[in-house]
């Protein structure tokens, strides 16, 4: 029995990494196909297994506490799925005896905990439920005692299955069901771009008892952008005046609520729209072009960048972090439709965004951004296909679709929380304008955006900060409307 070191790889030792790596990956074989997430994987899973080669005898059992991540995590699917191996006794593998969730026990650790017990036995297949227990309660104090919390607690006793989503899995205690359709659109979402940090990047306009030049903006580093910075950015406040045609809106995932969203965020980008796609502007290339005020901004930019990640910024400069993977760039200017959606939150929340003109009033006058980016808090599908949108974006906000995702979703200190292209290891088809579902689901999204759009005008939020407060208010509004939409959504995931 023990309680390993909780740490996650990437905040190891750079040279101790290099003999944990090797321990993962080529040795105990934790990660197969699945490099990349090495630096999300627990130490304490490697710890567990490695442990249990060396010192557990054959037929013997461990028990470890650990974080919860082994329950859907994408980097202990290895764990899960027990294709990891044995180096020293290769002839044997640990088989799970017994799984206790305790993400419903508080106070306890900094993160949800789960108990992992396990029998090594020699090699033979895993067989499917497992038992195991759910533990909830509230205790009066952290070190409570065996006798305080058996009176605290409740214990529920499951049994726990194995669940998969095209290439991802998890444990639950529903009856285990396979998915190995993923849906036609796993391919067609994006994530957004890295507009951080949002100091340089996030804008207001400096007010003036003179008035504003449209053309020629004052400009400064927003209020909200820096209120939310991290540390290392919370100091960094710059202004100056830029082209106008420099200057963008965007959403945030903390800007949606179901079927819509709240007002656009002014940004500075250093782009121009190209046919399909948009060119980035590096300072001198921008001076050369005679946009002086831009490359000033980009100067000053670069500066806070080089002086705030030393010797990190001489791998990446602040233009090659704002364009990483060119996901900047990629965004496509002429696309009529966008359906977004949060990449984590404890509920998932889609708004369908209209190719349009979008204007920023200040003291009377207007100023006209020159296109809308996504951010890297959200993840979007274009298409020139009013129907196709809305088909998807009503999908997303369907209940059910909230309630097939929650067993996948990592979970924090506040609850479920990883989102990202989980909900598109669902079976969700291609929109078919012959099929009647498809033609419903798409009429009922236009008719929740034309209710949430007038909510919203008409003062619906009132001054609620709470996003997730408004998320909520958003669904009873709809609660009917939802209600009719999950009946048709089952049906198409049938």
């Amino acid at each position: 029995m023990g309680n390993p070191p909780w740490i996650a790889f990437r905040f190891m030792e750079p040279e101790y990494q290099k003999f944990l790596k090797n321990q993962i990956k080529e040795e105990y074989k934790l990660l197969i196909g699945r490099g990349e997430l090495i630096t999300h994987l627990e130490i304490a899973t490697l710890f567990l297994v490695r442990t249990a080669d060396l010192y557990l005898k054959e037929n013997g059992t461990i028990a470890f506490v650990l974080p919860r991540s082994p329950f859907t995590s994408d980097q202990h699917d290895g764990l899960r799925k027990r294709t990891f191996n044995f180096i020293e006794d290769v002839g044997y593998n640990l088989f799970w005896r017994e799984i206790w969730d305790c993400e419903g026990v508080s106070p306890l650790f900094k993160v949800p905990t789960c108990v992992l017990i396990a029998d090594k036995r020699e090699i033979a297949k895993m067989t499917y439920p497992v038992t195991g227990k759910i533990l909830k309660g509230k205790l009066e104090k952290k070190n409570a005692s065996l006798e305080e919390s058996e009176e605290l607690l409740t214990i529920e006793d499951v049994e726990f299955s194995l669940h998969e989503r095209g290439k991802r899995s998890f444990w639950g205690t529903e009856k285990n069901i396979v998915m190995n359709a993923k849906s036609y659109y796993r391919s067609r979402f994006f994530q957004g771009a890295s507009i951080v940090p949002r100091s340089f990047w996030f804008v207001q306009v400096k007010p003036s008892p003179l008035g504003l030049n449209p053309d020629l903006p004052l400009l400064e580093t927003a209020d909200r952008a820096m209120e939310q910075a991290k540390d290392a950015y919370k100091s960094v406040s710059l202004k100056d005046t830029v082209e106008s045609k420099f200057l963008y809106a965007t959403l945030l995932s903390t800007d949606l609520v179901p079927f819509g969203y709240l007002d656009y965020r002014l940004v500075v980008l250093p782009i121009e729209a190209k046919e399909n796609h948009y060119k980035l502007f590096h300072a001198k290339e921008a001076r050369d072009r005679g946009f002086l005020h831009l490359a000033r901004w980009l100067d000053k930019v670069e500066e806070e960048w080089t002086k705030r990640r030393g010797s990190k910024a001489e791998r990446l400069t602040s233009l090659d972090w704002l364009n990483y993977q060119n996901k900047l760039t990629n965004q496509n200017p002429k696309t009529k439709y966008r359906v977004i959606y949060n990449t984590s939150g404890t509920f998932l929340t889609s708004a369908v965004v209209e190719n349009e003109p979008i204007r920023f009033k200040i003291d009377g006058q207007e100023i006209k951004a020159e296109g809308f980016l996504m951010d890297t808090k959200t993840y979007y599908m274009e298409t020139f296909d009013s129907g196709e949108a809305y088909y998807l974006d009503v999908i997303l906000n369907a209940p059910e679709i909230n309630t097939l995702i929650k067993p996948m979703q990592s979970r924090g200190l506040w609850g479920p929380r990883d989102i990202h292209k989980k909900v598109l290891d669902l079976p969700i088809p291609k929109f078919d304008d012959k099929n009647t579902i498809h033609l419903q689901l798409t009429k009922m999204g236009e008719g929740c955006h034309v209710k949430v759009k007038q909510w919203l005008a008409d003062g619906g939020a009132g001054n609620i900060k709470s996003i997730g407060k408004l998320r909520s208010m958003a669904r009873n509004m709809l609660k009917d409307e939802l209600s009719e939409i999950d009946v048709l959504v089952k049906q198409i995931l049938e």
